[in-house]
């Protein structure tokens, strides 16, 4: 599918620019895969594209690189306001497919995913924490390695 390898090129150079530490051209590319994929998402799900699933778990991975962006930016407002948005879309979107909509299991897991997420970032106030001399940090590598 065409918009799948397009989303995978933005999150491919959004990863790069965020191993490099450039967060805000990280954010700009892992925006534009979220906006690609939105663009096209209420078409998938209606016609109950074999794919659905596939786009609701790259939605959720790139939803989950900009926030772990945002909170590098030390911008922790914006990071809890996308993650909730997300999931009140997740919910949404939810309640109007029947059980057994190809998307159905893949929306279930992936909100679990970004309220996972969510909780880690309410809990934590600085995203790298020092342990003796050696700073550790929970987000060290997007999300987009867990699918690819």
């Amino acid at each position: 599918m065409e918009l799948i390898e397009n989303w995978k090129t933005l999150q491919r150079i959004g990863n790069y620019e965020f191993e490099q530490g450039q967060w805000q051209n990280a954010s700009h590319y892992y925006m534009n895969s979220i906006l690609l994929l939105r663009q096209h998402l209420s078409e998938i799900l209606e016609q109950q594209h074999e794919d659905a699933g596939e786009v609701i778990i790259c939605l959720s991975i790139a939803v989950q690189n900009l926030a772990d962006t945002y909170y590098r930016q030390s911008r922790p407002n914006c990071c809890i306001s996308l993650l909730n948005r997300a999931l009140r879309n997740f919910q949404q979107l939810q309640n109007r497919l029947s059980p057994e909509h190809p998307a159905a299991v893949a929306l279930l897991r992936e909100a679990c995913q970004l309220r996972q997420l969510l909780f880690m970032h309410r809990e934590t106030d600085n995203p790298t924490m020092t342990v003796g001399d050696t700073a550790v940090s929970g987000y060290d590598k997007p999300a987009c390695s867990r699918l690819h």
